[in-house]
Formats: C-alpha cells, sequence, structure tokens
C-alpha cells in the first residue's frame, strides 16, 4: 500500500522493498516482493510493465486512469531484476529485465512512459497528455536504463539513454526556480504548467441538499459541472467535483421523471470528516483571471430540505456568496453574484511547482547521472542545487 490514501496498490513500494533486500543480500525478502509484483504485471506492445491498479487524483495534471504505468516504477523494477538476475545467476530474471527495457521503447501514446519530442526523450513518471517532466522520476528510469546498458552490453539501450540525456541538458535550467522562502536556488517538482484552481464549498448544510449542475460565468468564461455525468469528480478537467470520504458528496442518484431522467449528488452535513462539499473551477491563464472579474456569476440547479451555505476560497479564506434556502422539494436554479473582494485576492501562479521533500533526491541523482555520462551541464547544475 501508498502511504498517499490506505486504498491504493503501489507496485513502486513492492520494487522498492525488494531491491533493497537484494542490494544487502537479503535474497528471500528480495524474491518474496519479486513474487507479489506479478500481481501487477502487465504486457504492452511487447514491454514489461507494473502497472497501477487504481486511479490516480491528485493536484492538476497528475490524474490517472487504472491501468497506468510510471516511468518511476520500471526504472526500480529494471534495477531490482537487473540485481536478481547478477546474484542468483537464473537466466528467468535476466529475461525479465530485458523485457521490462522493451517498456522504455513504448511511446505514450501506445500506453507506454516515453515522450519522443524535438530535444530527444522524457521519461515520464505520469505519463498524461501533458508534458509535464517530474524531474525524479525521470532520473531514477534513466539511472536504471545506463544500468541495464551496462549489464545487457547492447546499444540500443545506451543510445535510447543518451536521447534522454540530451533532453535533461537542454531543459535543466528550467527546473532550477528560485523561491522566496529558500536561499538560493532550488528545483521544481516538474514542468507542469501553472494553472489556477478556484476552490468552492456547499457549506452549514441543515436536512440534506441535491446539486443538478453548478455553471460559473463572466467575461468570456462559462464552465459548468453537470453532476453525476462525464466522470464530474476528474479533476483533470476544467471544472469538478472534489469527492472523496472525507467529503459530505454522495454517490451519484438517478431520478426518473415524466420528462426523463435526472442524476444528481446528495450533500448531506457531517457523512465526511471535513464536512462541506467543494468543487473547483480552473482558470488556465492571468488573462482568464482578469475576464473573472467582469461580473463573475454563479448558477446553481438544486433541491434542498433546509438552508445551505455556497461560499468561495482565495486559498486563504472563505467568502460567502450567498444562501441556497429549502424549496419544498421542487427543483430550483439561483444565480448569485461571486463576491469581488475574494476574486480580487486571487493570484495566478508564476512559478513551477515544488516540493521540498525533493531537493536533495532532485540533487543527487542529477549528481549521479553527470558522474555516468560525464556531462558539465548536468555536474553544474546538481552543484548549483547542493543546500
Amino acid at each position: 500500500m501508498s502511504n498517499r490514501t490506505k486504498n491504493f496498490r503501489s507496485p513502486s513500494k513492492l520494487a522498492i522493498r525488494g531491491l533493497e533486500a537484494i542490494i544487502t543480500d537479503d535474497i528471500s525478502t528480495a524474491l518474496a516482493c519479486e513474487k507479489q509484483l506479478k500481481f501487477f504485471e502487465k504486457e504492452i506492445e511487447g514491454g514489461l510493465f507494473y502497472v497501477f491498479l487504481d486511479d490516480y487524483k491528485d493536484n492538476w495534471p497528475f490524474h490517472l486512469k487504472a491501468p497506468w504505468v510510471s516511468a518511476f516504477t520500471q526504472g526500480i523494477a529494471l534495477e531490482l531484476y537487473i540485481e536478481l538476475a547478477k546474484k542468483t545467476g537464473a537466466p528467468y530474471y535476466k529475461k525479465q529485465a530485458d523485457k521490462i527495457y522493451l517498456s522504455y521503447t513504448i511511446p505514450i501514446n501506445k500506453g507506454g512512459f516515453s515522450r519522443h519530442i524535438k530535444d530527444g526523450v522524457i521519461f515520464e513518471e505520469y505519463p498524461v497528455e501533458q508534458e509535464i517532466a517530474v524531474l525524479n522520476g525521470d532520473l531514477i528510469a534513466l539511472i536504471a536504463l545506463y544500468d541495464y546498458a551496462n549489464y545487457s552490453n547492447k546499444e540500443e539501450p545506451k543510445q535510447l539513454a543518451e536521447q534522454a540525456v540530451n533532453w535533461l541538458q537542454k531543459n535543466i535550467n528550467r527546473f532550477v526556480i528560485k523561491n522566496i522562502n529558500y536561499a538560493g536556488p532550488i528545483s521544481a517538482y516538474s514542468l507542469a504548467p501553472p494553472r489556477l484552481d478556484v476552490l468552492f464549498r456547499f457549506y452549514l448544510t441543515n436536512g440534506s441538499l441535491d446539486i443538478f449542475y453548478i455553471t460559473l460565468s463572466a467575461d468570456n468564461i462559462s464552465q459548468t459541472i453537470k453532476v453525476g455525468y462525464d466522470q464530474d469528480d476528474d479533476i483533470s478537467r476544467t471544472a469538478s467535483l472534489i469527492i472523496s470520504p472525507d467529503m459530505n458528496w454522495s454517490k451519484v442518484h438517478t431520478e426518473i421523471t415524466p420528462r426523463g431522467s435526472k442524476t444528481f449528488r446528495k450533500i448531506t452535513e457531517n457523512i465526511g470528516s471535513f464536512n462541506h462539499a467543494p468543487f473547483r473551477i480552473a482558470i488556465k491563464s492571468p488573462n482568464e483571471l482578469k475576464q473573472l472579474n467582469n461580473q463573475p456569476k454563479i448558477k446553481v440547479a438544486y433541491r434542498a430540505y433546509g438552508n445551505s451555505d455556497l461560499q468561495i476560497s482565495d486559498g486563504k479564506t472563505f467568502y460567502k456568496i450567498g444562501t441556497l434556502p429549502a424549496t419544498a422539494g421542487k427543483i430550483m436554479v439561483l444565480t448569485f453574484d461571486i463576491p469581488q473582494t475574494a476574486i480580487a485576492n486571487l493570484n495566478f501562479p508564476n512559478e513551477l511547482k515544488y516540493n521540498a521533500l525533493y531537493f536533495e533526491h532532485n540533487q543527487k541523482l542529477l549528481g549521479i547521472v553527470s558522474e555516468i555520462t560525464g556531462s558539465e551541464i548536468l555536474k553544474k547544475h546538481s552543484d548549483l542545487l547542493k543546500r
């Protein structure tokens, strides 16, 4: 299980534990991990992958539907099978390593994790449509590929690794950022393009509240969440509900009427530990944020058995937009003006995201790649990021 959530099964964890064991000559533990890894095996286009069997939902654009693959996992698994082959001498483990290497040759559009672009190749830890290039995942996959090239004595994996290094040398400067919270440069987590998620919520709900759709509108902006339709909780979309056991949203309900069927979700106070029902709408550029300042409104189709507040957050404070009154069992549509105070305090992010947990990881991994390749460019940036 991943430590992110109790319901998320991670082949990466098994591969890491197995690799740690084989490096310390704990063969029995390594073999036990290898046996469990088989649960996650899947062949795609001749390559052997260890796929995630649970959906991954995190901040945009890190959102993937199961089964999905990861350069990070493939790199660790490749290292595990190389070490098992070396220390046991069993041909089976070498064959597995060979098939894992083939996963590196499968492009993203065919189910792999290798993004081939003009400057070379990116090994994507989260292979979504956008180029995001998580630095530590790319570096780990690259180190494993060089280890495999040396182990197998094959030219093809070395050539592929050199393409990945070529991209790194041309783009590593993009990962070096400054932040007022840190002295000196730090490494970005990825090159994912920024996006501002404006957070709303239904709060202080009395009785229960049925939500059918939500629409945000302003100058040249119109975003609608059709509740119960089209993966309404898909946070890779421009607008979505935020659904989890911690929230007050119910499962999807369908209601049959003489005019057809309607879908909705119920909001019930206190069913989630966070005790609110949030949703988010993305603003994709500074110009769009300016447009949001022009007569912003939010429309809600709902049915309420008690009052409920609708609020917006500026990232620090929730502001009241209005109260949805009880409707005596009828479906009503209300439109509210969004407080200009809340909109005025929104700021579009102007820098790449970072995670302090990865500062040292990124610097050390970059140093390893610079040693393997003899790249002065990568060594310079590794030295620059030392803390």
